[in-house]
């Protein structure tokens, strides 16, 4: 059984409705074990006993990590993420236009040089999630445990 960790924050709910979106297809496939975990409950070193890694985020003023992520983040720099696939998704807000997504890009690009496998673009939607985006989202989850599953 492979084992995924979702780690998520969200202020406004959009990220949360699209982390519930993602997990409500995770839970479909019996051959996932699967946690859930709020940014402020989770730590970088336990990221070694999942497989697949899937990081929630917004993006803060002027295109950070928003607070709730940022030790996080900044632990994250002590792992070595080798030989686990990882992805990542979120909510943004396009008239911030030079930094619509920001958190998502510094998230992949960290976890990237740390050795984990970015396996699918960044999944960003537009401020809250549609029924259609939320249908994306679900798709996103379902080729991410595709991968995870070969």
């Amino acid at each position: 059984m492979k084992k995924i960790i979702i780690i998520y924050t969200s202020t406004t709910g959009s990220t949360e409705a699209i982390a519930e979106a993602i997990i409500e297809e995770l839970k479909q496939n019996n051959e996932l074990d699967l946690t859930v975990k709020d940014s402020f409950d989770a730590t970088p070193a336990e990221l070694h006993e999942y497989d697949g890694i899937l990081i929630g985020t917004y993006t803060w003023d002027g295109g950070v990590v928003p607070d709730e992520f940022m030790d996080f983040y900044e632990e994250l720099d002590e792992e070595d993420l080798t030989g686990k696939i990882a992805a990542v998704f979120g909510s943004g807000d396009s008239y911030y236009r030079y930094t619509y997504g920001a958190a998502l890009s510094l998230f992949s690009k960290k976890l990237s040089e740390l050795g984990a496998e970015i396996v699918l673009p960044n999944f960003l939607i537009e401020l809250f999630p549609e029924d259609k985006d939320l249908a994306s989202a679900q798709q996103f989850a379902k080729h991410f445990s595709q991968t995870l599953l070969i």
